[in-house]
Parts: C-alpha cells; structure tokens; sequence
C-alpha cells in the first residue's frame, strides 16, 4: 500500500473507493441477515444470529478502515506473490489430494466417526500442502477433531457419532 497525496481522475477514484465500498456493503448485507436470525438458543446459550452478527460487525468496521485509509490518500496495488513460480504448471496431484480431503470426510463420517474422518481429512490436505509423515498428521488431526468433536457435544451440537458405526 503506498500514499499518494492529491486528487485522481473520477474512474480512478470510482475504482480506489470499490473494495472499501464492497466490503462495507458486504458487511450491511450480513447484519441485514443477522437481524432476523435469533442471538441466543436455549440449549446451546449461543444461538446463530451470534456469529453472523459478530461476522457482520468486522466486516463493516474493516470496509470503514478501508474507506478511511482511501480518504487519507492510500493507494492499493498488487503485490508481489510471496515465493510462488508462476511458470510453473498447476500441481494435479496437489489439486485431487485436497479435494478428497475435502470431500472423503463426508461419506466416512457416518461410517468411521468423526475424529476419524478429521483425521483422515487433516492428513489428505496436509500431504496435498507437501507433508510426508502421513503418522503424525493422522495423529494430530485424531486429536484436533476429537477435541472438536467433544466441544461441540459440550455445547449441544451432533457432529455425528464418535465411534465407527454410531459406537458412542
């Protein structure tokens, strides 16, 4: 981000003044949602209008920090990529892992459980992101999905049964 002091041309600034003016209107279209949406649950004490309150609350506060820093002179450009070779072709292999990561989790919950399914979803995507220690990737995700898996009971919400086959 670089300051520029002065005025530019009417589209310029039409285009400078677009992601502050997106991400705000973003923002308004969220808390819109929001309202109509209930805040509490009797079971769970947090309801779903929360989150998308909270969600619609940075989004809004974030497009007026754009919007200030535009007003203030504040010009944004493309970047450098951070380290990224882009003669070089798109990574197939990387691509597959990750979808079956992504979407393996589904059909194996209701048959392996759920920390198991994280765990197998944690260790797709990290081989796709370049890991080669499939153990210790099983094992963190094992316990990074367990432990959701009991907060998330703790709170009143099924993620689906613990054990293969609905054991717990």
């Amino acid at each position: 981000m670089r300051t520029s002091p002065g005025s530019s041309a009417p589209a310029q600034r039409l285009l400078r003044w677009g992601l502050p003016l997106a991400v705000t209107g973003l923002g308004l279209a969220v808390l819109a949602d929001a309202a109509r949406l209930p805040l509490t649950q009797a079971y769970a004490g947090i309801g779903p209008g929360f989150f998308v309150l909270a969600v619609g609350l940075v989004l809004t506060a974030l497009g007026g920090a754009l919007g200030y820093q535009v007003a203030r002179g504040a010009r944004f450009e493309a970047e450098e990529t951070e380290g990224a070779d882009l003669t070089r072709p798109m990574s197939w292999t990387g691509l597959l892992t990750a979808a079956a990561g992504v979407f393996l989790p589904v059909g194996l919950i209701s048959y392996a459980g759920f920390p198991l399914a994280g765990a197998i979803a944690y260790a797709f995507i990290t081989r796709a992101y370049g890991s080669r220690r499939p153990l210790p990737d099983l094992a963190i995700g094992l316990a990074v999905s367990t432990v959701t898996w009991f907060a998330f009971t703790k709170l009143g919400v099924q993620l689906g049964g613990f054990l293969p086959l609905g054991g717990l």
